[in-house]
């Protein structure tokens, strides 16, 4: 605790200089009627403080955050439940939510009464500005006398944890042509409403091993299916995040390197929910396999990779991604999504291609979610409009993607183009 005569507010050093000189003057003439106010102006201030810090205040706060996971632009709420079980009568109790910044304003709240037990419900908003992992908390109490003559601070322990994810986006079902990543003779094909499930099961027969059961269709049909032996599908995707600093451009929510974080998030969900297996790989390297994980641990899986992913400044010749990208499986997908291209990349990414069944793209104009003054030199937005073209010819289904595209129009689009996911 501070020093006691730190505890004293303005208005109780006001008073207690008051009383000093007071008394002192009063001494000094003989004013004895003038000296019992002044010893009552010193002494006021010294009660106050006798009642702050020997109040006995005993709270207890109890956190709650609905939901403690949220998406970017998302609106949270904190709850706060106070409990005082005081034995000392205090009127004005101040409290602080330590929020941090990217979660919006702190909350303040101040309770006044002079009842010594009581219980009280708070609550205040919180906004994802940021994805990214948080902490809500500690609660910072200050009590003060009826008088506001001294106060006490005290902070409570407690912390709460929230995560910011990605913002993801529902995706339709592609469907217009052959699908990707076969390993076996036998390649699966998408026409028409056809999906994966009609064309990978067969009814159930006498002496089949249950584990095959495709749950998924059985409930779908009303009767037990199971996968097919004779087709050998691999339904992997490996999704490339480009992270590189300079390959980006925008600050905050409306930054290109955002729309591309929620593009893969949405991508690798839609795709699991389609029984994929799915590899995310930055510039820096891999990121997460969600190989061997069950459905719902893999979607939680690749929402913290997604959480945690930022800017980096190194491998500006994405060196790393493609060393990640090719120890993936030979035939699988390719999918990545990329900011700012120039000659180097499109050589990086033809090697990645080389080995897989399809390479699509979205490519961002990193220059339309930035300010004027910040976009790129009239040399740099030819030669990422060549890269453009060089990507085509190299075999990858690309699509150039503008600031006011969202995530679900850029994938209609490679539907247009006909891809099949």
């Amino acid at each position: 605790m501070k020093a006691r005569w730190k505890l004293f507010t303005g208005r109780g050093w006001a008073l207690l200089l008051f009383g000093i000189a007071g008394a002192i003057a009063s001494m000094a003439y003989g004013q004895r009627d003038t000296l019992w106010l002044a010893l009552v102006l010193l002494l006021l201030p010294l009660v106050a403080l006798v009642a702050v810090t020997q109040s006995g205040l005993r709270l207890r706060v109890d956190r709650r955050l609905e939901p403690p996971r949220g998406t970017l632009g998302q609106q949270l709420q904190g709850q706060l439940t106070l409990t005082n079980k005081g034995t000392f009568p205090l009127s004005v109790l101040k409290f602080e939510e330590a929020v941090p910044r990217e979660l919006g304003r702190r909350p303040r709240f101040t309770v006044h009464t002079m009842r010594t037990s009581w219980e009280r419900l708070l609550t205040y908003p919180l906004v994802g500005l940021a994805r990214g992992r948080y902490t809500v908390g500690p609660l910072l109490v200050r009590a003060m006398d009826p008088f506001g003559l001294a106060r006490v601070d005290r902070r409570f322990t407690s912390t709460s944890p929230v995560i910011v994810t990605p913002q993801v986006v529902p995706l339709a079902d592609l469907s217009n042509a052959p699908g990707s990543g076969q390993s076996g003779e036998s390649t699966p094909m998408r026409i028409g409403l056809v999906g994966q499930d009609d064309v990978m099961v067969r009814e159930y027969r006498d002496g089949d091993d249950v584990r095959r059961i495709h749950w998924r269709s059985t409930a779908r049909k009303g009767e037990i299916m199971v996968r097919r032996e004779e087709q050998s599908w691999d339904p992997s995707v490996t999704l490339l995040l480009d992270s590189r600093i300079q390959a980006h451009a925008g600050t905050g929510p409306e930054a290109s390197f955002e729309w591309a974080v929620s593009a893969v998030a949405s991508i690798a969900l839609h795709l699991q929910e389609s029984d994929f297996t799915v590899t995310i790989v930055d510039a820096a390297g891999p990121l997460i396999d969600t190989r061997g994980f069950d459905p719902a641990a893999a979607e939680n899986a690749v929402l913290l990779a997604l959480t945690d992913a930022a800017l980096t400044p190194d491998d500006p010749d994405l060196r790393l991604a493609t060393e990640a990208v090719n120890l993936g499986a030979g035939g699988e997908m390719l999918f990545a999504v990329m900011g700012r291209l120039s000659q180097p990349d499109v050589a990086a990414m033809a090697a990645m291609r080389q080995r897989r069944s399809q390479g699509l793209a979205f490519v961002l104009d990193v220059d339309s979610f930035t300010a004027r003054r910040f976009r790129a030199t009239p040399e740099q937005i030819e030669e990422h409009e060549r890269c453009l073209v060089a990507l085509a010819d190299a075999n990858w289904r690309v699509v150039p993607v503008q600031q006011s595209m969202t995530v679900d129009q850029a994938w209609q689009q490679l539907g247009r183009m006909g891809a099949s996911l």
